[in-house]
């Protein structure tokens, strides 16, 4: 069998090419995979003489004549014979699947065993209706016909609708509702085989539609749509036949490097905005969104017929529970009615859907939305009186997405749907990172959202013009995939678009503005001095005044919120708010406190609350720091430092470690000035999981003491850290930086994420005012990468001002100020020789 399966996976590679285009020969290869395995099996189980006291089925997808290369298979065993004791036979049997190296599941059962776990269990229930004999006889098959002659007695229809609503509902949460991620799972994720066959059971059991002749004759689905739903389900599959013939591990995810590698073997061709990997998951994303569509349809049908049950007027429409729906069918001559629904949606709290009838209908009148309608004033309004909505806005833009609608109102939208961010720190496509932006925005305004953003939800609630923040998300990204720069390709097209529908110059440059600069607000915070005054007053110029300044700052934060669940953290809170707060007070003209006053302050402050000894101790210490020191730390801060700082004696090194900005560690070290101080402790930090994500280094005005404080996350825990998680971590690093712990240095591979083509780029500018190098690094992710970079300032000598690390996915952004020890500014040819060296280790 071996042999055949060998040569059966041969003649897949060789259609594969042709499967991209025309994938219904899948199901071939799925029939014959079935058969090798059914001849094994059966000749197995007959080989041991089972066939008298037991009967074979197989059951779940093996039932479905479905078995994929790394697929489990699915057998129920039922034993016919209740004398029997000896089982000896049967493990025997058992064993040599296993041995023949094939992935087994298995039970034995008798008739009572199967009556009580079918009426208990709704995933064995399930797996049963795609029960398919093997090796059975007469008296069996009466059993079996017993057992499930009235299926609906074991599950009644509502039952076992809501049991497998629940079930998907916990199954979308683990891949964050969506299945437009970067990297799917084909059989698991929203959009996937489990989206289809969910769909399949609820029609079987539920609507007693079991073929897709029951299907046609349903009229649920037109004949073509029908066909594009065949053709996208055996899309899906001949993806999971393939990366599971790729793939060692995760076998139903279609990773980053499996999805280049079908790409080659499929001999897509690359365009001039596209690479191959491109356009076949843009494919993908396409047809898993037409599974996903069935699936809604499905659910969306049965609660309709079965547990919803008022119908009342509402004006031009229906309303039945919490669905709305046409009255008029006739959109032809009613072209007011295909925006007006999604008004009213959006006027309701308790209007939540649209029922299936007027979705179809929606769908089909596609076509109305033309030239004319797109250009007709009316209809604008409309648009704009939708992005108003009090109500369910997100969900809007996604329904119109569903049927078509704003890609063919909008043609810059129906470009990016399904165009995959090969950036390294995206993990949605380009469609469905956009209405995670509006539904950041929409929530922030509606105050359902996290503690800690109290201010910018009463800054969203005080914008003049809200609509103005929804269509910079909306076109923020629309630019991408078209090979030139997506931030000025979206400016153009955002303000055509907005003149269009009506806004007024003033608005239409807004919009356009905030998507031209939608990344430069994040930029600064992370890679520039956001305390440096130089650094203010350029953003400000940027701004011009405060309303861009609000609206940008409110685009950025949930812009960011909605690029990857791991990106997002306090600090980064932190320097946006801080960034954003220091450019208001330039814009509105505010008295600009020097570094001076504000250290005197704040020393003042802190110094007037410790005891005499300590007082001296703190004044005598901090007289010895550069003002600007005192700006780039607020006032609690300061504080925590001094107290750290009088915790010990005068001489002693300090280091103390708390958990601050939601769950990140600050690491506050006050030690004597050495060289490569840095090197030690990030080798300390990475010997301890300890990731950098800020550092701020700085030198006492006589260069000998060196007060370092590092913003950071702890790899091994994503959570809150316990007090005495925290315990346990400072006291390690302590004992490593008192040499009373040898550093357990890390293993650093090079790194795997082979799948971005040369992403590392360096490069460098000079600060001036301050007389230092900057040099900005950006590349992907690796562990003990910040040793190796520290190992090339060492043994440069260049001395590392500040740092910031700034962890974007799988991507790095490192931004060092750094200065040579003995002039300051790094000469060129140094500074060339440091980029080299960089570039070598990276």
């Amino acid at each position: 069998m071996k042999k055949d399966l060998e040569n059966l996976d041969f003649k897949f590679w060789s259609w594969f090419p042709s499967g991209i285009k025309d994938p219904k020969r899948i199901n071939y290869f799925l029939n014959q995979r079935s058969k090798l395995l059914d001849r094994e099996i059966i000749k197995k189980f007959e080989d041991f003489n089972l066939q008298e006291d037991f009967s074979l089925f197989a059951i779940g997808g093996y039932g479905n004549k479905e078995i994929f290369p790394s697929s489990d298979i699915d057998i129920s065993i039922l034993q016919i014979n209740s004398k029997i004791k000896d089982y000896s036979n049967l493990e025997k049997f058992v064993a040599s699947l296993w041995d023949f190296g094939l992935k087994v599941g298995h039970s034995v059962r008798t008739e009572q065993d199967i009556k009580k776990i079918v009426t208990s269990d709704i995933k064995e229930f399930t797996s049963y209706l795609s029960l398919r004999p093997l090796s059975t006889n007469k008296k069996s098959l009466e059993i079996i016909h017993r057992i499930f002659e009235k299926k609906e007695k074991l599950f009644s229809n509502n039952k076992f609708f809501i049991k497998k609503k629940i079930e998907q509902e916990n199954r979308y949460l683990s891949f964050d509702s969506t299945e437009f991620n970067l990297e799917p799972d084909l059989k698991e994720s929203p959009g996937s085989l489990r989206d289809f066959q969910t769909a399949a059971w609820i029609l079987d059991h539920c609507f007693k539609i079991k073929s897709h002749s029951d299907i046609t004759n349903s009229n649920i689905f037109n004949t073509y749509e029908f066909k594009q739903l065949v053709d996208a389900h055996n899309f899906i599959k001949l993806l999971r036949y393939a990366i599971n013939l790729i793939q060692t591990n995760s076998r139903n995810r279609l990773s980053f490097n499996s999805q280049i590698e079908l790409a080659k073997k499929a001999n897509i061709k690359a365009s001039k905005a596209k690479q191959p990997v491109e356009k076949l998951m843009q494919l993908y994303y396409s047809n898993a969104e037409k599974l996903s569509i069935f699936n809604e349809t499905i659910f969306d049908l049965y609660e309709e017929k079965n547990l919803l049950r008022v119908k009342r007027d509402f004006g031009e429409f229906f309303i039945k529970n919490n669905r709305i729906g046409l009255k008029n069918e006739d959109l032809k001559n009613n072209k007011h009615l295909i925006f007006k629904i999604f008004i009213k949606l959006g006027q309701r709290k308790d209007i939540t859907n649209i029922d299936t009838r007027t979705s179809k209908i929606l769908k089909e009148n596609i076509l109305l939305i033309d030239k004319d309608f797109k250009n007709d004033i009316n209809f604008s309004k409309q648009f704009l009186e939708i992005l108003r909505s009090p109500y369910n806005l997100s969900s809007i833009l996604r329904k119109m997405k569903r049927l078509g609608i704003i890609q063919a109102y909008i043609k810059e939208f129906e470009e990016v749907i399904g165009q995959m961010q090969f950036d390294l720190f995206h993990v949605y496509t380009v469609d469905e990172h956009t209405f995670k932006v509006v539904r950041n925005m929409r929530q922030m305004k509606i105050n359902h959202i996290d503690e800690g953003f109290e201010i910018e939800t009463e800054l969203i609630n005080r914008l003049p013009k809200i609509e103005i923040l929804y269509l910079a998300g909306l076109f923020h990204d629309l630019g991408k995939g078209k090979g030139g720069n997506h931030s000025e390709i979206g400016a153009k097209t955002s303000y055509k678009f907005a003149k269009k529908i009506g806004m007024s110059m003033h608005d239409s440059e807004l919009v356009s503005w905030l998507v031209l600069n939608h990344l430069e607000m994040s930029s600064i915070s992370q890679r520039k001095d956001i305390y440096d005054p130089s650094t203010i007053k350029d953003f400000a110029s940027l701004c011009g005044n405060i309303e861009r300044l609000n609206y940008l700052y409110l685009l950025t934060i949930n812009d960011i919120r909605a690029t990857n669940p791991t990106i997002w953290n306090g600090w980064k809170h932190e320097l946006l708010r801080s960034l954003f707060f220091n450019t208001r007070s330039r814009l509105n003209k505010e008295p600009e406190l020097s570094f001076k006053k504000i250290a005197q302050d704040r020393i003042k402050s802190i110094v007037k609350d410790l005891g005499h000894g300590d007082k001296n101790i703190i004044s005598d210490l901090w007289k010895n720091i550069n003002e600007n020191y005192f700006g780039r730390f607020s006032s609690s801060q300061l504080e925590w430092q001094a107290q750290s700082i009088t915790k010990v004696k005068a001489d002693d090194d300090v280091i103390e470690l708390r958990q601050n900005f939601e769950s990140l560690l600050e690491i506050f070290i006050k030690v004597k000035n050495m060289n490569g101080l840095f090197l030690r402790l990030v080798e300390i930090f990475d010997s301890l999981g300890v990731e950098i994500i800020d550092a701020d280094i700085a030198t006492t005005k006589d260069q000998k003491i060196a007060l370092n404080t590092f913003i950071a996350s702890f790899k091994y825990k994503s959570k809150k850290l316990t007090q005495n998680d925290i315990k346990d971590l400072l006291s390690k690093i302590h004992a490593i930086f008192d040499g009373t712990k040898i550093i357990k240095r890390m293993v650093h591979d090079k790194n795997g994420n082979s799948h971005f083509k040369n992403p590392t780029k360096i490069t460098e500018s000079v600060d001036e005012e301050n007389r230092r190098n900057i040099i900005t690094i950006e590349t992907i992710n690796s562990s003990g990468l910040l040793v190796k970079i520290a190992e090339i300032f060492k043994n440069y000598e260049a001395s590392i001002h500040s740092a910031k690390i700034t962890t974007l996915g799988e991507k790095v952004e490192d931004t060092f100020f750094i200065e040579d020890l003995r002039t300051n500014l790094i000469s060129r040819n140094k500074m060339q020789s440091i980029k080299k060296a960089l570039s070598e280790i990276i």
